[in-house]
């Protein structure tokens, strides 16, 4: 297990397990999907896009001296990540875990 700054960074693949552990829940289900970055055929995978290059752009201030760049070539390297998520086929892993709480009808 690999951790960096004791965050782990797998944790989404045993949130089932955790969720046995703790034993308040009953009838657990997990769900894993993968979320492709891709603007031409999803919606969801455009939205995935567009909310990263706005989660660049809030984070323009901040990054633009450590990068020692200009305002202009920000805005070039968040649209050259855009379409370099879609280029290669980029994805991240979607879990979803949840149960009924015990003694809940």
């Amino acid at each position: 297990m690999q951790t960096t700054r004791n965050l782990d960074k797998d944790i989404c693949y045993k949130i089932r397990s955790l969720l046995e552990k703790n034993n308040q829940l009953e009838e657990i289900n997990e769900e894993k999907n993968l979320m492709c970055f891709n603007t031409k055929d999803s919606k969801l995978g455009k939205a995935a896009v567009d909310n990263l290059k706005t989660a660049f752009c809030n984070l323009k201030p901040v990054c633009m001296p450590i990068l020692e760049v200009s305002s202009e070539e920000f805005d070039e390297m968040v649209e050259t990540s855009a379409k370099e998520l879609e280029d290669n086929s980029s994805y991240f892993d979607l879990v979803r875990a949840y149960g009924r709480k015990k003694g809940n009808i």
